[in-house]
């Protein structure tokens, strides 16, 4: 495909099929990844791919985090108590479950550099998700991830870093409808 018809392409997934990855489409995911751009060059990201086991492992972290949301959301201290976006949280791990290849996104911690690595990460997971459409595969870039980040980085040996996001990659079952974008008059002037 041409990069035009590409990001014209580009849906979030929420619906996969079990079937797995070829190794060397995940590995292609990662090298475009490697390629973005990033501020002062610092590239400073870390990737680690979880499937199976302990794919539904970070699952469950998640659901655990969901259900005391609910119970602070029912309780009383619900009005002094900030609580997150539980629809959206119940959403990612479905799409965890089903997906066969998470992809976790790391940064290695230096408060000097958090807007610049935030960015340099961001069109890092936009090069994975465009080189996803390019394979045919489905993505979902996961921001929900952040709600039990230390609990998950320590589940996979990294909790010397900051773990940003997350990408769940798969052959879609789903193919979503076109959104209605803003017109360029609506954006630009």
């Amino acid at each position: 495909m041409e990069l035009r018809e590409v990001m014209e392409k580009r849906r979030s997934t929420r619906e996969f099929s079990h079937k797995e990855i070829e190794k060397e489409k995940i590995a292609d995911l990662i090298e475009c990844a490697r390629l973005s751009p990033s501020a002062a060059n610092r590239q400073n990201w870390y990737f680690v791919v979880v499937e199976k086991d302990m794919k539904n492992k970070i699952a469950d972290i998640m659901e655990k985090q969901l259900c005391k949301q609910k119970d602070n959301i029912n309780s009383i201290e619900k009005a002094t108590k900030p609580h997150i976006a539980t629809s959206s949280l119940a959403g990612s791990i479905k799409v965890i479950h089903e997906a066969p290849i998470l992809i976790l996104v790391f940064r290695c911690p230096n408060e000097k550099w958090l807007e610049g690595d935030y960015l340099s990460i961001g069109s890092a997971i936009e090069h994975i998700c465009l080189r996803a459409t390019d394979l045919n595969l489905g993505s979902l870039w996961i921001r929900d991830i952040v709600y039990t980040r230390k609990e998950i980085a320590q589940e996979v040996g990294h909790e010397d870093m900051e773990l940003v996001s997350a990408v769940a990659i798969g052959y879609s079952i789903e193919f979503p409808y076109e959104r209605k974008k803003k017109t360029l008059e609506d954006i630009m002037e």
